[in-house]
C-alpha cells in the first residue's frame, strides 16, 4: 500500500502541488509490461514490371523504455501545475495507489482552463525516442502530453503539446495512448510561438495536461509511461 502526502505552495508564477510518495513495507504489485508485436511479413514484389506494390511493407519491432510504472524505485517527484498563472481557478491533484497514478480535479475554463501533472527528467530519458506511449484509463475527456526541452521564447521555456491518440479500450477500461513528437505544437502560456521542433535529447519535463475547454470534474488513471521509437 502507498500513502501520498500532498504539499501545496504558490510560486511567483504558478501554483504547484508536489506529490511526494511514502512507501509502506508491503511489496509493490507486479507491473504489466506492454507487449511487443512481431514484424509484419515483407511485401510481395509487384506482378507487372514497373507497377508499384500495394502490399504493406515490413514494420520494425516496437522499441520502448519505461519512464515510470509508479513503483517504489522510479516514481520520482510528480507535481501539479494549475492555471493560476493566467488567473484561472482550475484545481488538479493526484495520488499513487497500487502502482497507478490517479490525476483528478476540476477544470474551470474562465481565466485559464487547464491543469497538469508533471515529472522532472534528470538526463537523457527521452533520447532517440520518437513518441510517448502510456497505459491509461480515460473518462471520456480529452487529455494531452506536455513536454519541455531547452527551447526558450523571449526568455520563457517553450511547452510542446499535443492531444492523446487513444487506442481501443479493453474490458477493464484501459487503453494505450500515444503522442508522436511530430504532432507537438510549441506554445508559451497557451499562446502559439515560433520554436524549433521538440528535441528529445534535451528533454527536461514530461506531463499530462487537460485543457479541453470543458468545465467540470475529471479523472485519469495512468499505469505506465514509455518512451518509444
Amino acid at each position: 500500500m502507498r500513502m501520498i502526502r500532498l504539499f501545496r505552495g504558490v510560486t511567483a508564477m504558478v501554483a504547484v502541488v508536489a506529490i511526494t510518495l511514502i512507501v509502506a513495507s508491503a511489496p509493490a504489485g507486479a507491473t504489466e509490461e506492454p507487449s511487443t508485436a512481431p514484424s509484419a511479413p515483407a511485401s510481395e514484389p509487384a506482378e507487372a514490371a514497373g507497377q508499384e506494390s500495394t502490399q504493406p511493407t515490413a514494420t520494425e519491432p516496437r522499441e520502448c523504455r519505461r519512464l515510470t510504472d509508479f513503483t517504489a524505485d522510479d516514481t520520482g517527484t510528480w507535481f501539479v501545475v494549475n492555471d493560476g498563472v493566467m488567473g484561472g481557478r482550475s484545481d488538479g491533484g493526484g495520488f499513487i495507489d497500487e502502482s497507478v497514478l490517479r490525476f483528478e480535479g476540476s477544470v474551470v475554463t474562465a481565466g485559464g482552463g487547464f491543469t497538469s501533472a508533471r515529472l522532472r527528467l534528470e538526463g537523457d530519458e527521452l533520447a532517440d525516442s520518437t513518441r510517448i506511449e502510456m497505459r491509461v484509463r480515460p473518462d471520456g475527456r480529452t487529455y494531452g502530453i506536455t513536454l519541455e526541452d531547452a527551447a526558450e521564447f523571449r526568455g520563457r521555456l517553450v511547452s510542446h503539446r499535443a492531444d492523446f491518440d487513444i487506442g481501443p479500450v479493453d474490458g477493464d477500461g484501459w487503453a494505450v495512448a500515444t503522442v508522436e513528437y511530430d504532432q507537438l505544437v510549441p506554445s508559451v502560456f497557451g499562446i502559439l510561438v515560433d520554436a524549433p521542433p521538440f528535441d528529445p535529447a534535451t528533454a527536461r519535463e514530461v506531463g499530462i495536461i487537460i485543457a479541453d475547454g470543458i468545465d467540470g470534474d475529471f479523472t485519469l488513471d495512468i499505469d505506465w509511461i514509455d518512451a518509444c521509437s
